[in-house]
């Protein structure tokens, strides 16, 4: 019985090695970017004025399924709503939502087939901030929702300001 040691292949050895280092690497750069929440939620925020109206919309410019989704519209004008206000928002765009609720809730809801049309009383306060509390559906990836919000107080109902935006929904 032969008690040499047997002979080792260097070239495996090496490859071997730089497998192992390109893996290690890989994974704390991946923990890295977690760390540094690339991979979360990012907010983005979009204005537009018009017809006396002043829009910011704040919303999810990148989210990922099942994460807590922001969205929220502003709505300013001097004097307030004494007759209260209708916003109008591309309705496909909540389609890859699960709604926990919208706060101030709407005296009045309707949809036009391409639209919800939220209908909110008089307010003597300047701004009306409205918030939809949701999280993308965990079966919602690698798509782009795309929406516009409207301020419907132009002549016959037209809207008077309107802000669109996306959300890059990744796996």
């Amino acid at each position: 019985m032969p008690t040499a040691p047997t002979e080792v292949d260097t070239g495996k050895l090496q490859r071997s090695r730089l497998i192992r280092r390109v893996f290690v690497a890989t994974l704390v750069v991946f923990l890295g970017l977690g760390m540094l929440n690339v991979y979360g939620v990012r907010t983005r925020e979009r204005s537009a004025t018009g017809g006396g109206y002043e829009l910011t919309v704040r919303y999810a410019g990148v989210s990922r399924p099942g994460l807590a989704t922001p969205w929220s519209v502003d709505v300013r004008r001097p004097g307030g709503f004494p007759d209260g206000i209708t916003l109008a928002v591309t309705s496909s765009y909540f389609d890859g939502f699960d709604e926990n609720g919208l706060d101030p809730s709407p005296v009045e809801e309707t949809n036009d087939g391409e639209r919800s049309i939220w209908r909110f009383g008089p307010s003597s306060g300047d701004t009306l901030s409205v918030s939809f509390d949701a999280r993308i559906e965990p079966g919602v990836q690698l798509t782009r929702l795309k929406g516009s919000v409207s301020v419907l107080g132009g002549p016959g109902g037209a809207p008077a300001v309107t802000v669109d935006f996306s959300t890059l929904v990744m796996p």
